[in-house]
């Protein structure tokens, strides 16, 4: 799904009838979703207040897809092959079929689904910056003492 100003143009199903309008208002959220992030990430990274506001000011480049896909087989396996995501960040809603791995220090580690949960993909727009090694250190801090708050 593309946003109205965008040069795409969005295509829906005409069953069930409120399939267009549950996609809008996910849309609506999400969109607000990645102001958030965005503004986190402006913080932890420590770039000029709004910068990445800026960055993304270009709204007609946000787009949501829905990329489904049956358990592997033995003999059969089926998704996208490995790659980076070229934008600042993208989430992901996993089910409980699995399949998503993260590359660290060489190698691909599988992401356990965890219902409920938003994976938040940073992408090759933020890895290249000079500051991303900062948002790791914010990172890693910010799950110690949520870790020591619940008692884990």
């Amino acid at each position: 799904m593309f946003t109205p100003e965008s040069s795409f143009k969005n295509v829906y199903l005409d069953n069930p009838p409120e399939f267009r309008e549950v996609l809008q208002e996910t849309f609506y959220h999400v969109t607000k979703l990645g102001s958030v992030v965005e503004a986190i990430l402006n913080e932890c990274l420590d770039l000029p207040p709004n910068f990445l506001h800026e960055y993304n000011l270009d709204r007609s480049w946000d787009f949501m897809v829905s990329l489904s896909y049956s358990p592997a087989t033995e003999t059969e396996s089926n998704g996208l092959s490995e790659h980076q995501d070229e934008n600042c960040f993208t989430f992901v809603f996993q089910d409980d079929v699995g399949g998503l791995e993260v590359l660290k220090d060489g190698g691909w580690i599988p992401v356990i689904p965890i219902e409920g949960s938003i994976i938040v993909n940073i992408g090759d727009a933020i890895q290249l910056s000079e500051h991303y090694g900062s948002l790791f250190s914010y990172y890693e801090s910010q799950k110690v003492q949520l870790r020591n708050a619940e008692g884990t």
